[in-house]
């Protein structure tokens, strides 16, 4: 019960204005590791639809709890804990404060996994519907749908006449390693899966697997590519490297969602932005850290923002929004730097 009434004494201070920077930290970590049980239990599909970790779906789920408003406070967790029910629990037994704060984590975590499924299927969606156009577009590909599995048979037509390897579903670590060491991340579709198939042709190799073995192995190849940006220099894979690797980019990128969005309420907090201003920058962000996730920066931070902001002229974005995004994407790139060279160091160089 420690954990419960460790949260209730943080939730105190706040209330009273009277915390540092390592409290408010203290507390965000305290409900993710409250609520993390229950994300294990319930989150199997948003763990295979898009590589989250549980820690990944607590933080999503916890910091909308601490947005804060124009006068520096937290309105939605001042709501949920004003001092009567502080006073209240206060009194009364941890047991009683535990369900309490479970359920509203409950509720919170039901319209993370909402959120989830808007967000993250169509995304996954649009990359499989381009796969399959690629696909049909390359000779020796072959797509066949049975009982709600799609199936891709691709058997390039080497110049040798030489029996090609098969690889089928459980031997693709043979292709993800063909993406990440011939340098086909940071490319779109089309070129990825033509240049996988010249490849494959000239190694005498032949596969029949899942369309969402493929989509997973361009997943992967793309977010190896990322930590290679961010490493100043290639990334070698290996395999258990890589999925650590994959693993922990995930929580980086999590990571920086929650601190973007404490970033902005300062600049909300000192009236440099509006609320509406911080929710495009925020959905604009979100975007670019996908993008980055699925092969790179697609289009101008300006194409990014205005997404969101259409009302936006392109000399209004100069003049006023510009230096504000910049900085946000620098530092979401220098905090992906940081957090690779440390990883680097810890393992002892990759």
């Amino acid at each position: 019960m420690a954990e419960e009434r460790k949260i209730l004494l943080r939730l105190l201070q706040i209330i009273n204005n009277n915390y540092t920077e390592s409290d408010l930290e203290d507390l965000i970590m305290s409900m993710v590791r409250l609520i993390l049980p229950l994300i294990r239990k319930q989150s199997g599909l948003y763990l295979k639809l898009a590589g989250y970790q549980p820690r990944d779906i607590a933080l999503l789920t916890v910091s909308p709890l601490f947005i804060k408003n124009r006068q520096d406070r937290f309105p939605v967790l001042e709501k949920l804990f004003n001092w009567k029910i502080v006073e209240k629990f206060m009194a009364a037994s941890e047991a009683d404060f535990r369900r309490y704060l479970r359920n509203i984590l409950a509720r919170r975590l039901k319209q993370t996994f909402y959120y989830l499924s808007s967000e993250i299927r169509p995304e996954r969606t649009k990359i499989r519907r381009e796969i399959l156009y690629a696909l049909k577009k390359i000779p020796g590909c072959r797509i066949n749908k049975e009982n709600g599995r799609t199936q891709v048979t691709i058997r390039p037509d080497g110049k040798k006449k030489v029996k090609p390897l098969l690889l089928l579903d459980d031997q693709t670590d043979r292709l993800l390693e063909i993406c990440l060491n011939r340098g086909l991340g940071g490319l779109q579709v089309p070129k990825f899966f033509k240049k996988l198939v010249e490849v494959m042709s000239y190694q005498e190799l032949a596969a029949e697997v899942s369309l969402n073995t493929l989509l997973e192995i361009y997943i992967e190849t793309q977010k190896n590519y990322l930590l290679s940006e961010f490493s100043d220099g290639p990334v070698n894979w290996s395999r258990p490297e890589n999925r650590t690797l994959s693993a922990d980019l995930n929580n980086w990128i999590e990571e920086l969602r929650t601190r973007n969005i404490l970033l902005l309420n300062r600049y909300l907090a000192r009236k440099k932005i509006g609320k509406k201003d911080m929710e495009a920058y925020l959905k604009a962000l979100n975007d670019l850290l996908q993008d980055w996730q699925d092969g790179g920066q697609e289009k101008s931070l300006y194409e990014y923002l205005k997404k969101y902001a259409p009302e936006i002229s392109s000399e209004e974005y100069r003049k006023e929004k510009r230096k504000i995004l910049e900085y946000l994407v620098k530092t979401s790139r220098d905090f992906l730097k940081i957090k690779l060279h440390e990883q680097q160091a810890a393992s002892g160089g990759m």
